[in-house]
């Protein structure tokens, strides 16, 4: 879909160009057609720069100028570089401030069983959350530049990926420091680790959704409903903390192993309990 428009926006794009040429040939004169050329960034040099089929080394260049410039613009946001940094610590707090500690009693089983399900379902919707709010700017800028043909749909996404992963990593490290040793899992360095994965994956997958779904949708109030939704229904389905995978009509539990969900909390799970000795009375 993205090339359609990309085609018919720079077909547009060589008609004004041809247009504005002859306008400024007849009217300003060679010399001031030269420089406002230059001033625009409209040479003809600029077609050999930005050609699709540019060198490898034009391709980095153009990816790692598109990472520099998305985190110039996050970094200058508050409000948005603290979404992308601080979500995972906010949300290890609210955690810790309901349950506080852990124990090892059957209360305290019923306690951990709940918090992997908040923690299968809450970084999906903190993924889905930056998108939604950040990614259509980015969105509409790449359609006004693809009109120039400055670069490929591809190398797009894959720069905005590339710039997510270290703000998600970020996140995922302040969640599982204080989101596991504060509110008190299992005791063990490598456990912590793949809890801290699961959680940097599940919020990439939540992320990498809506970004597909805003490329489809350009209402993010729209896409964010038919996203959510996505994500309930996997989230039901999928985890097997709702309804235990026996129980389901074989078609749900078929389309239960194509859910990130189900995956994550057998990890979660399997990470917890495997080994553990609880004094059930």
């Amino acid at each position: 879909m993205w090339s359609v428009l990309i085609g018919i926006q720079k077909k547009n794009r060589k008609q004004r160009r041809l247009r504005f040429k002859t306008s400024s040939r007849n009217t300003e004169g060679p010399k001031m057609y030269t420089t406002l050329m230059s001033e625009l960034g409209l040479r003809e040099t600029t077609n050999v720069i930005w050609n699709s089929n540019a060198s490898c080394c034009d391709w980095v260049y153009k990816l790692v100028m598109l990472i520099y410039r998305m985190n110039v613009n996050v970094v200058r946001s508050f409000r948005a570089c603290g979404m992308r940094s601080t979500v995972g610590l906010m949300f290890a707090l609210m955690l810790f401030s309901f349950i506080l500690r852990l124990k090892n009693d059957q209360a305290g089983m019923q306690n951990r069983i709940g918090l992997l399900f908040q923690i299968v379902n809450g970084p999906t919707y903190f993924g889905i959350m930056n998108a939604v709010d950040l990614f259509p700017t980015l969105r509409d800028l790449f359609y006004r530049e693809s009109m120039d043909g400055l670069y490929h749909p591809a190398l797009f996404v894959l720069s905005y990926f590339l710039h997510v992963i270290p703000f998600t990593f970020f996140t995922s490290l302040l969640f599982g420091g204080l989101g596991y040793w504060g509110v008190g899992f299992y005791p063990d360095v490598v456990r912590s680790l793949y809890f801290t994965a699961v959680f940097f994956i599940l919020m990439i997958q939540g992320e990498t959704v809506a970004v597909m779904l805003l490329g489809l949708i350009s209402d993010p109030v729209l896409a964010n409903g038919v996203i959510s939704l996505i994500m309930s229904m996997s989230i039901t389905v999928g985890s097997g903390f709702i309804r235990n995978f026996q129980a389901l009509h074989p078609i749900f539990e078929l389309l239960s192993y194509g859910s990130m969900h189900r995956y994550a909390s057998s990890c979660l799970s399997a990470n917890e309990f495997w080994r553990t000795q609880p004094n059930v009375q």
